[in-house]
């Protein structure tokens, strides 16, 4: 058996130093990177953009769970996302789609630095490991995974040996240190801002290398990235999914980590334990999904192109409702969200008739609100999603049965016309 590393410096090189053959390369991917992402984020309404961070939560949990080899419908991670307490099949599923939205939802409202880091891991590890059942925590051994506790014995992944449980903290230390330190200089901006960007690639492989806990290092690694790359000032707004690029490229996901997991490869390689090309390579390439995803969801949504789509969904797919339901969908899309009473103006329809369009297009979520009275912006229901937006999810995991979806809006509007009446008795009850 291969000897466990058991002092940090083994784990070096852990950035990609500007000295280096290949870091002006590295750099320029990160400023392309910062400036996709960014331009993503101007082109959509605030509220627009809300809806659509709500989504690509779920699609987080979906490609992130995929490339851990747990398939989590689309439809259980949307009853996820709104807290449908109802039974299902595959309830250990719906809990793991569960834990990891509320684990990532956690994460976005957090700030990384060199204090906050290493915490924030714990934390998320935590959030996410105590929502599931207890058999989804069951260890190979038949021991059971304490959430949020670093490892206390040693593991090796494939190949890689990870370093020793007793000298875990150390490691954790220097990871924290040198990482931490970076996000807080990419606060200056310019090329201090470059460099927390590529090095948070780096920090990604280097978390999944040290493997700090029993279970779960995957998906705490992806929460993790995420929040790295937000606070280099990237994704701010969670409008594009990077767990998508990987589980889409997961081979090369998986062998990119693994190369970077090899020692020095000779004196042109850098001046650490480990192989600094491999890791270099894992970062062109983790950079460059990035970058795909970004200006992917750009095109999708943008206005033009999303606007064709909406306008064939509703006058070929869901004939069923109202022509002039595409109007509100479609305002609502470029304006953010808008005032219910301007339905009637928005159609050229009579107040009622726009009501009851505005109506049918909140109870299937293809309009949202935050209140039964506010202003609704637009929603993106997982049962539309192969006609309005596809290839988010592979097409078949899309697929809603007619009856089934029927049902779902029977029950929603059961649901509302009880909420109406409470609040009817109630208003009435303060009357009096």
């Amino acid at each position: 058996m291969m000897e466990l590393y058991d002092d940090p410096a083994q784990m070096e090189p852990l950035v990609i130093d500007s000295s280096r053959p290949a870091y002006d390369a590295l750099i320029g991917l990160a400023h392309e990177l910062s400036e996709a992402s960014a331009c993503l984020d101007a082109a959509l309404a605030p509220a627009t953009a809300k809806s659509l961070s709500e989504l690509v939560s779920g699609m987080n949990c979906y490609y992130s769970n995929l490339i851990e080899g747990h398939h989590t419908l689309p439809i259980d991670i949307e009853k996820a996302l709104f807290e449908v307490k109802e039974q299902v099949a595959q309830q250990d599923l719906q809990n793991l789609a569960v834990a990891h939205i509320e684990a990532d939802r956690w994460a976005k409202s957090q700030s990384l630095n060199k204090s906050s880091l290493l915490p924030f891991i714990l934390e998320v590890h935590q959030r996410f490991c105590e929502r599931l059942p207890k058999e989804m925590l069951k260890l190979k051994d038949g021991s059971y995974m304490d959430p949020g506790i670093f490892r206390e014995r040693d593991v090796s992944v494939g190949i890689h040996v990870a370093p020793r449980a007793d000298m875990l903290n150390r490691f954790l230390e220097r990871f924290t240190e040198v990482y931490g330190l970076r996000l807080e200089w990419s606060k200056k901006g310019g090329i201090s801002k470059l460099d927390g960007i590529l090095t948070t690639f780096a920090a990604h492989h280097r978390i999944v290398w040290i493997h700090p806990f029993l279970d779960g290092n995957g998906r705490v690694a992806r929460i993790t990235i995420d929040a790295m790359l937000r606070e280099c000032g990237v994704n701010c707004a969670c409008l594009w999914s990077i767990s998508r690029g990987f589980a889409k490229t997961a081979e090369e996901y998986k062998a990119k980590l693994a190369g970077a997991d090899q020692p020095r490869m000779g004196d042109l390689d850098g001046r650490g334990n480990l192989s600094e090309k491999r890791l270099a390579e894992f970062c062109e390439y983790a950079m460059q999904t990035a970058i795909d995803q970004a200006k992917f969801m750009a095109r999708m949504f943008a206005l033009d192109n999303f606007r064709f789509r909406a306008e064939h969904f509703f006058q070929k797919v869901r004939f069923d409702l109202k022509p002039e339901s595409a109007y509100l969908f479609i305002h609502a899309f470029a304006t953010g969200e808008f005032e219910r009473m301007e339905a009637s103006r928005l159609t050229g329809l009579p107040e009622r008739t726009a009501r009851d369009v505005l109506n049918a297009l909140v109870i299937e979520g293809f309009l949202v609100s935050d209140t039964p009275r506010g202003k609704v912006r637009v929603g993106f229901p997982m049962h539309a999603l192969g006609s309005l937006l596809p290839n988010l999810y592979p097409a078949g995991d899309l697929d809603v049965d007619p009856q089934a979806l029927r049902q779902l809006i029977k029950a929603d509007k059961a649901d509302k016309a009880s909420a109406a009446a409470r609040n009817v008795l109630v208003h009435n009850m303060k009357i009096k």
